[in-house]
């Protein structure tokens, strides 16, 4: 009988070791819950034009703009604004299910704190104007998650659908008119306006790692992207005021207030198709059908937290 050759034995305990060792690093455990808690931080990420927040004209801002007018009115420099709503804290509690080692299902909810970001400007001798807005909601994440489920170090990826539920999109408006009231006499015009979302569905995705520190429990830290754009439904105008500035004292201009503004300029209706009347005046005592528009507010950012398997 041939003898086997030495550096097929070789090969063959080699192989076997490198096979004992992979299913040491592999965990064995069943199907299992658990509880993911988290908390991170987003940046902004596919940036677009901010949209038109000034639908009455207030402030002389040009949408997605920063114009500055020199002091004596000679030049004009106009920089473009674009960004997203999406950069903030997000805090998440999410719970999953391991239909075996390598693959499972989540669902999750989020509370964002968006940062509040410019959206427009405009500064000159005679006018300052700003808008800035901010995002803060709730939302659903239904996704699921992947892993190789090593014993230690853990990698794993997750992706599925973001479905806001439940906040708004805060416009905060200022206008200031130097002498405005008169020499001597400022105008400052302030308002904030609330923003409400129809039905919109985004998606993300995430890479991380867990690492266990004991049979039930984990630690993790994940990069996360998210693509999320969302469709306006209506605006309303819920606080404002002309104030007269005189040496420092101020008084409210009768007239110029949030009560005095009809409905047609302080309420408003995103349509996707309308039909408007060019020859006789709009009807000052219904909201005021304007262009559909979308939020962006898309980000990526890192979250890190805890996990406790049931």
């Amino acid at each position: 009988m041939r003898m086997i050759p030495k550096a097929l034995i070789v090969c063959v305990l080699a192989s076997t070791t490198y096979l004992t060792q992979a299913q040491n690093d592999i965990v064995s455990d069943d199907s299992n819950f658990y509880i993911r808690v988290s908390t991170g931080y987003s940046f902004e990420s596919g940036k677009t034009e901010f949209n038109n927040a000034d639908p009455n004209g207030l402030t002389g801002i040009m949408q997605s703009t920063d114009i500055t007018v020199s002091a004596d009115g000679s030049n004009v420099n106009v920089k473009s604004l674009n960004g997203t709503v999406g950069a903030g804290i997000k805090v998440n509690v999410t719970g999953g299910y391991m239909f075996n080692p390598y693959i499972g299902a989540e669902m999750g909810i989020s509370y964002f704190h968006g940062d509040k970001t410019m959206i427009g400007r405009l500064r000159s001798p005679q006018v300052t104007s700003e808008e800035n807005t901010y995002l803060r909601g709730f939302d659903v994440a239904p996704g699921i998650i992947l892993t190789p489920n090593f014993k230690k170090v853990n990698p794993y990826a997750r992706m599925g659908l973001i479905v806001p539920i439940a906040g708004d999109l805060t416009i905060e408006t200022m206008a200031r008119q130097t002498n405005g009231g008169g020499q001597g006499t400022d105008i400052m015009v302030e308002a904030k306006s609330e923003v409400k979302s129809k039905f919109s569905v985004g998606y993300f995705g995430a890479l991380g790692l867990n690492y266990p520190v004991s049979d039930n429990l984990s630690i993790f830290g994940e990069v996360e992207i998210k693509n999320l754009s969302i469709k306006s439904k209506s605006a309303e105008i819920t606080e404002y005021s002309t104030t007269a500035i005189t040496d420092g004292q101020s008084q409210l201009v009768p007239g110029q207030q949030l009560a005095d503004l009809p409905v047609y300029e302080k309420q408003f209706e995103f349509s996707d198709d309308y039909s408007q009347s060019t020859t006789t005046q709009p009807n000052q005592d219904a909201p005021r059908q304007i262009p559909t528009q979308f939020v962006n507010a898309s980000g990526i950012g890192v979250n890190v937290g805890i996990r406790f398997t049931l």
